[in-house]
């Protein structure tokens, strides 16, 4: 079906005709339907460029004769070397002499915005074709073949001539300055290039080493946890100071009491002896307080500034089977409560458990 709008053809420009698609809706039994109409439409061919069709040939009579200069030169030179060889490593040495010289082609092409860097690979390409014309040229003189083996020679130099006409066809002659210029921008565009590839392997290293071992912000802020929980706040170190005391004291008590006691003897001499019976009953009183069933020993066994981890290590080292609670009430004496104490100190028990079995 022919497109329903009108279309004006240009005097002088060739036009193609293309089958193209468009939707139309439909109602079926009430049902929205869409179906493709097909439908013709003359578009516009852009005139032929003789210039690029004359690049393809030039190129493709590059890319043939390339060819036929490795064939030839594989089977001469691959003839001559299985006088020391056998075929195959023969045959495959020999693809290395023309390869050699193609290789340094490409890379000339490659560095033809640096011509510093491309004058280096240049000579390196004609020192590489001359050593391919002086290996076929030597197997023809070793066939007896002289001039078959100068003009086989020359089919390589006929390749390389092939490829100098091929990018004098692309190549374009800049000024000085423009050359400077342009060559200013390649190194800044290659510096840009290369600052970029190493920040991404430095990035991938980064990400690999956080995935693995955590980033440096999270260790340094776990271990600031750890030391937290470790080292003894000074606060409840002041706290924790008076529980020791609270015990001495009890003792020197009983001492008070014969300071009163020279009283008596100026008085009668004989009341000498009662007097260390009125202290006796006093004793009494003060017995409650060095009751060992609050085993005040552990504030003495350990001082302040020591860590929860010794606290626990030296319960243990006092009574191995002491309950978990036990263990807990201890840790809370010395270092006062707080939150999550039971499983700090859990924690510390089997590793003191640990330590001990190895």
């Amino acid at each position: 079906m022919d497109d329903p709008t009108p279309q004006h053809r240009i005097p002088g420009v060739r036009y193609t005709t293309e089958t193209r698609y468009r939707p139309i809706t439909a109602e079926v039994f009430g049902d929205e339907t869409t179906e493709y109409e097909p439908y013709t439409v003359d578009v516009p061919v852009p005139p032929r460029d003789w210039d690029q069709a004359l690049f393809r040939f030039v190129l493709g009579v590059a890319l043939m004769s390339t060819t036929v200069a490795i064939v030839w030169s594989t089977a001469a030179i691959g003839t001559l070397l299985q006088l020391l060889v056998t075929a195959g490593i023969a045959y495959a040495a020999a693809s290395l002499f023309e390869l050699v010289w193609i290789l340094c082609l490409a890379a000339e092409r490659l560095l033809q915005r640096t011509p510093d860097r491309a004058r280096r690979v240049r000579i390196l390409g004609w020192v590489s074709l001359l050593a391919v014309t002086t290996a076929v040229v030597v197997h023809g003189v070793h066939e007896g073949q002289v001039a078959a083996g100068i003009i086989g020679g020359a089919v390589s130099l006929m390749a390389k001539g092939s490829w100098w006409v091929v990018f004098q066809v692309k190549n374009v002659r800049l000024r000085p300055r423009l050359e400077n210029w342009l060559a200013q921008k390649v190194e800044e565009t290659a510096a840009e290039e290369y600052l970029l590839a190493a920040r991404q392997q430095l990035g991938g290293r980064s990400a690999f080493n956080a995935a693995v071992y955590g980033s440096a912000e999270a260790y340094t802020a776990r271990s600031a946890v750890l030391a937290a929980r470790d080292v003894e706040p000074p606060a409840q170190a002041v706290t924790a100071a008076p529980a020791a005391p609270a015990v001495a004291p009890a003792a020197p008590s009983v001492y008070v009491a014969p300071p009163v006691a020279p009283v008596a003897p100026p008085v009668q001499p004989v009341t000498a002896t009662p007097v260390p019976e009125a202290p006796v009953p006093s004793a009494p009183p003060v017995e409650p307080t060095p009751q060992p069933t609050p085993t005040p020993q552990p504030q003495v066994v350990f001082p302040m500034g020591l860590s929860i981890a010794a606290t626990v290590r030296g319960a243990l080292d006092e009574d191995e089977s002491i309950s978990d609670e036990d263990l807990v009430a201890k840790v809370a004496a010395v270092h006062g409560d707080r939150p999550k104490l039971a499983d700090t100190v859990a924690t510390y028990r089997r590793k003191a458990k640990k330590r001990k079995a190895s």
